[in-house]
C-alpha cells in the first residue's frame, strides 16, 4: 500500500467566506439600520436573520450568481439546511434592498472621506438580447427600447445614471427608462450626493445646466466639442479623469455581473444592484 499513489483531495472552505461576512455585516446593521427594522414584529421567529441573510447576498455577489434560484439550489447542496422555502427566501431577499440601502447610505455619510471631485456617466442595462428587443415581455410597461452609443447597438431595457468618488466609490445612482436623457438625471444625483466639483463627458454638455449648478455653487466640468472655444481648459486631462468611471463601470460588469440584471420586478431589480454597490464599497474602503 506504501507504494501507491496518494490522491488526497481538496478541501473547499465554504464557512469562511460567510463568516467573513457576518463579521463585518454585524456591526453596520445594528449602526446604520433603523430599529423600527431591526426589531420589528416577530423578527426573533425568523428562520434566517437579517445579518446572515445581507452575509448570504454579499457572498452572492462575490461568487458571481445573479439567479436567484440557482443560488438557492447551490446552498442547498452546500449543505445549508437551516434557510426557509425557496420561494419565501427569494422575497426576503427581495426586502433586503431596504437594508442594504441603509447600511450604503451610512458608509458613505460617515466612514468615508470627502472627495475631491465626483464623477456622472451612465451605462446601459438591458433585459434582454438585442434579437428580442420587440418581443420581451419582463418590465414592458415601463422598459423601452434605446441605443448605445458605445457598442453602437439598440437594446431594451433601463439606464443606470451614477456618481462616483475619485476614489472610486458609488455615492448616489438613479435608475431610468432608455429613452431619457442623460441630462436629466443630474440634479437627481446631485440632490442624492452634492459635490463641489463633478465631471461628466460630452453627453451632459449643457449650458443651461452648468449655470444652473453654478448657482448652487457646484462646478460642473465637461469637455467642450471641437468647434467650441475651450478657453483654457484642457479636453485631454478632463477625459483622462474621467476615464477612471470607465473602469470602475467595467470592474462591476466583470466583478458583480451587474449589467446583466436577471430580476422579474422592480424591487428585486433594485436590490441587485444595492447588493453590488454594497459590495464595492466595502472592498474600496476597506
Amino acid at each position: 500500500m506504501l507504494d501507491q499513489l496518494q490522491y488526497k483531495q481538496s478541501v473547499v472552505r465554504i464557512q469562511s467566506p460567510l463568516a467573513k461576512w457576518i463579521r463585518l455585516l454585524s456591526p453596520l446593521y445594528q449602526r446604520f439600520v433603523p430599529a423600527s427594522i431591526r426589531f420589528r414584529k416577530n423578527y426573533k421567529l425568523a428562520k434566517l436573520s437579517d445579518v446572515n441573510l445581507l452575509a448570504l447576498l454579499c457572498w452572492q455577489v462575490e461568487l458571481g450568481i445573479t439567479v436567484q434560484r440557482r443560488f438557492y439550489r447551490q446552498l442547498l447542496n452546500l449543505g445549508f439546511s437551516s434557510l426557509p422555502e425557496r420561494s419565501r427566501f427569494c422575497r426576503l431577499s427581495v426586502r433586503a434592498g431596504q437594508i442594504l440601502q441603509s447600511i450604503r447610505n451610512g458608509l458613505v455619510k460617515t466612514v468615508m472621506s470627502k472627495p475631491r471631485y465626483t464623477i456622472i456617466d451612465s451605462f446601459p442595462m438591458p433585459v434582454c438580447h438585442p434579437i428580442r428587443n420587440y418581443r420581451a415581455k419582463r418590465f414592458k410597461p415601463i422598459a423601452n427600447i434605446g441605443f448605445n452609443a458605445t457598442k453602437k447597438q439598440w437594446y431594451c431595457g433601463f439606464k443606470g445614471s451614477f456618481e462616483v468618488t475619485d476614489q472610486g466609490i458609488p455615492v448616489a445612482y438613479t435608475i431610468t427608462p432608455t429613452s431619457v436623457h442623460d441630462i436629466k438625471m443630474v440634479k437627481t444625483l446631485v440632490d442624492q450626493y452634492p459635490c463641489s466639483y463633478i465631471l461628466a463627458d460630452v453627453g451632459y454638455l449643457s449650458r443651461k445646466l452648468k449655470s444652473g449648478l453654478a448657482d448652487d455653487g457646484i462646478d460642473f466640468w465637461t469637455p467642450k466639442r471641437r468647434n467650441m472655444l475651450h478657453n483654457g481648459v484642457n479636453n485631454q486631462l478632463l477625459m483622462r479623469d474621467r476615464r477612471y468611471i470607465e473602469t470602475v463601470f467595467s470592474q462591476w460588469g466583470d466583478s458583480f455581473s451587474l449589467e446583466s440584471n436577471r430580476a422579474h420586478s422592480l424591487d428585486g431589480f433594485q436590490t441587485r444592484i444595492e447588493q453590488c454597490l454594497l459590495v464595492a464599497t466595502l472592498k474600496k474602503i476597506n
